[in-house]
């Protein structure tokens, strides 16, 4: 059980990091995978976590073991990208974020 736990958060931390290394280096869109993937691959590596290992599932190799959690660490990553994303899409939405706006900047309706 504390294995998915454990991916779980190394997928969140993967996400923070992808998320700052995007913030400068934003070139293009396929550069947000690359960038979960590369992470994910290397937490895995740094970690040596071996999430097959650990669950008994035998892997003709342990760095294909290694290397396959570390693409699932960055799957869970891009998971929360996407479940914050919706909470922000929420918190927004439930604010009016429009109306804030035209509050703030003085505009006037059009429509």
């Amino acid at each position: 059980m504390y294995a998915f736990g454990m991916l779980v958060l190394l997928g969140l931390a993967v996400l923070v990091v992808a998320k700052m290394v995007h913030r400068y280096l934003s070139v293009t869109a396929e550069f947000w995978a690359f960038a979960l993937v590369a992470l994910g691959v290397g937490t895995a590596w740094l970690a040596d976590f071996d999430l097959f290992g650990v669950w008994g599932l035998s892997v003709r190799n342990d760095t294909i073991g290694i290397t396959m959690t570390g693409f699932l660490i960055a799957g869970v990553g891009y998971f929360w990208h996407e479940v914050l994303h919706f909470f922000a899409g929420l918190a927004r939405k439930f604010t009016d974020e429009a109306k804030t706006l035209e509050k703030t900047e003085q505009l006037r309706r059009v429509a």
